[in-house]
């Protein structure tokens, strides 16, 4: 329109008509005087430089928009960070757009003032030819002229794609880590000793005791593997399988595949949070164990009766069943007395019963077919274990071994008099039985191998009362040890702290643990409790302006507000009518059609618009008596170029 927002007169069309019937030279009425006289004047349409403003400034909107992703730069998240990421999201496809319009339109009004102060059709050529990145390639390919022109307008139209990308990586996300120092808090393992070492205390924790038993074994698979217990206790691995390569400071590394862990209860920590991370050493110790070869020896044979009847087992009696109950499946027996125990290793026996008897009679004595024995040696291995958390998700990643403190006395080895070794035993193998039945027990289905699901039944379920042994020598020696190793240890660290493992103390405050404000009730007496000195790291979602993206998409914009400009100078800078970039710009003086301006500075783009409706048609405007044809475009409904190549396939065209 360009402020020519005209109407054409109303007037019919000048006819084209022949100066005889045959021939095909056609002659143009001249316009009379009253139809022709404007000047070259033009006029300011308001809505035509509101959008002139509109499409100069919007380049402008994309520097905004790097300014602020620059000004996010190692902040945190925020409600204006994500309208900035969302409108990055959008530039791919908006800033190719603005870049067409803008640059279209500018190149455009270049060519229209290179064309009133005179111009090669060449430079004319590649100015409306390069409307499109492809244009303003495959224009110097039509023209075969690769001059610096052309290579100017492939650059320009490169950075279409250029900024959009560019905009689209503005702004990212990272993490800004920040760390400080706490203090945790772990139960003093040197200093709380076991519930069966304490008077009276494995009747007032016995239930609990029990009940961390049952929940270890009867826990998944996967938490049994894992780095943490049921309640997010953590646990221990074993020194001994890990101590082939040393560092310097005499730890050995935790690797990631699977682990050996003394125990499948974990050693309680209060004080985490799940915002930081954290590294720690925990002080522990462990029972160790190392077993001989499984070996079989008849039921009630003289060698039982001579080697075990009369040694320390948890029910010194007549039978080694249990105080005579005979539905007991297995036993441990000291090999000498605790009270002049040295407290460096401790030996003992492990029986089990193996074989059938399914007559059903309760009232039988013999109901078995052989007892399994081997022979254990248990020392105590004190530890450090180097933790890391992630937030709550904790692992060991390495251990290394460590001298006892001064008088310490918080292991099986270190109990006074054989009566605490019974008391721990016969606790354990008491609760074992009577959850078994007749049969194998849960513990001797754990270590068979039944690790996933320990709860089996190896009776007879058709025979009332019916016995039903596993055989323990089926059990290769090293996952034997392994498995009574975890056993032992996963009910002794039960009595040691039965309330502060189910999550109590995970919750609780190490600072009112430490200093006495909270406590947790532990065996007889409060669980004591040691400070451990942790480093925690915090991570905060922060963004972070790519100052390469951030260049790129400043100089794309900048580059596109000034083409803009430019453009627009050019545009009113231009005196005569627009005549470029229209199929009316090639018709509008054609002798061989009805659409004529009604003037030479009517505007092209307002004669396309109120012409529309013109039929045009690529046509062979000679008579048929002419033997040389001419085409051109015309409206005169005369013999398409079609219908002349069907009737004379032969005819020729000048």
């Amino acid at each position: 329109m360009d402020g020519w927002n005209r109407s054409i007169p109303e007037r019919k069309a000048v006819p084209l008509r022949s100066k005889t019937e045959t021939e095909s030279t056609y002659t143009r009425v001249p316009f009379s005087e009253d139809q022709i006289g404007n000047t070259l004047h033009r006029s300011v349409n308001l809505l035509d430089i509101i959008v002139d403003i509109v499409l100069c400034l919007t380049p402008l909107s994309f520097v905004v928009l790097a300014g602020i992703a620059l000004s996010l730069d190692g902040k945190p998240l925020s409600a204006l960070g994500g309208h900035v990421e969302a409108w990055a999201l959008l530039s791919p496809t908006i800033f190719p757009l603005v870049f067409a319009a803008v640059v279209g339109r500018a190149l455009n009004f270049f060519a229209r003032l290179r064309l009133e102060q005179g111009s090669s059709l060449g430079v004319l050529e590649q100015l409306l030819g390069s409307q499109t990145v492809f244009g303003a390639f495959w224009v110097q390919v039509i023209l075969r002229n690769f001059n610096a022109l052309g290579v100017f307008l492939v650059l320009l139209w490169l950075l279409s794609p250029l900024g959009g990308q560019s905009s689209l990586r503005l702004v990212g996300r990272d993490k800004r880590l920040t760390a400080s120092t706490t203090t945790l808090a772990s139960v003093n393992s040197t200093g709380t000793t076991s519930s069966f070492q304490q008077a009276f205390a494995q009747i007032l924790t016995g239930g609990s005791i029990n009940a961390l038993y049952t929940g270890s074994l009867v826990a998944p698979l996967s938490i049994k593997t894992s780095a943490q217990d049921t309640w997010g206790n953590i646990k221990i691995p074993r020194f001994e399988t890990y101590n082939r390569t040393l560092d310097a400071e005499g730890y050995a590394l935790i690797g990631d595949g699977e682990i050996d862990w003394i125990s499948l209860l974990g050693w309680p920590v209060a004080g985490l949070e799940s915002r930081f991370d954290s590294n720690f050493t925990i002080p522990t110790w462990y029972h160790d164990l190392e077993c001989s070869d499984m070996s079989k020896v008849p039921a009630n044979s003289d060698w039982i009766r001579a080697n075990l009847n009369s040694q320390y087992s948890h029910a010194n009696a007549s039978t080694i069943w249990s105080n005579g109950r005979d539905y007991s499946s297995w036993n441990v027996f000291l090999l000498e007395d605790l009270k002049a125990y040295d407290s460096d290793q401790l030996k003992f026996v492990w029986a089990s019963k193996s074989g059938y008897n399914n007559t059903g009679d309760s009232s039988t004595k013999v109901n078995y077919d052989d007892t399994c024995i081997t022979h254990c040696v248990m020392t105590v291995t004190h530890v450090e274990v180097h933790v890391a958390c992630v937030g709550l998700s904790c692992r060991p990643t390495k251990i290394r071994k460590v001298s006892p403190p001064p008088n310490w006395a918080g292991s099986l080895l270190n109990t006074v008099g054989s009566s605490k070794w019974y008391s721990f035993t016969g606790n354990l193998i008491g609760f074992d039985i009577r959850a078994a039945g007749f049969a194998s027990s849960v513990t001797e289905h754990y270590i068979y191998g039944h690790v996933e699901s320990p709860f089996q039944y190896t009776g007879d379920p058709n025979i009332v009362d019916s016995r039903g042994y596993i055989d323990m020598t089926d059990v290769p020696p090293p996952d034997f040890t392994r498995r009574l190793r975890t056993i032992l240890n996963t009910y002794y660290i039960a009595s040691i702290a039965p309330r502060a493992s189910t999550g109590t103390m995970a919750s609780a405050s190490a600072t009112r643990l430490l200093s006495g404000e909270d406590r947790i009730p532990g065996g007889f007496y409060g669980l004591g409790f040691t400070p451990i000195a942790a480093t925690l790291s915090s991570s905060t979602d922060i963004y972070r302006c790519n100052k390469t993206f951030f260049a790129l998409a400043v100089i794309c914009s900048a580059v596109l507000f000034i083409t803009g400009v430019a453009g627009g100078v050019a545009k009113y800078s231009c005196k005569g009518p627009d005549m470029l970039g229209y199929i009316t710009s090639i018709v509008r003086h054609n002798p061989y059609t009805s659409l004529h301006a009604p003037d030479n500075t009517f505007d092209t783009s307002d004669l396309a618009r109120q012409s529309q409706r013109t039929f045009l048609r690529l046509e062979d405007v000679s008579g048929e008596a002419d033997h040389v044809g001419h085409i051109a475009i015309s409206s005169l409904r005369r013999m398409s170029i079609r219908q002349a190549r069907v009737q004379n396939p032969d005819r020729k065209y000048n």
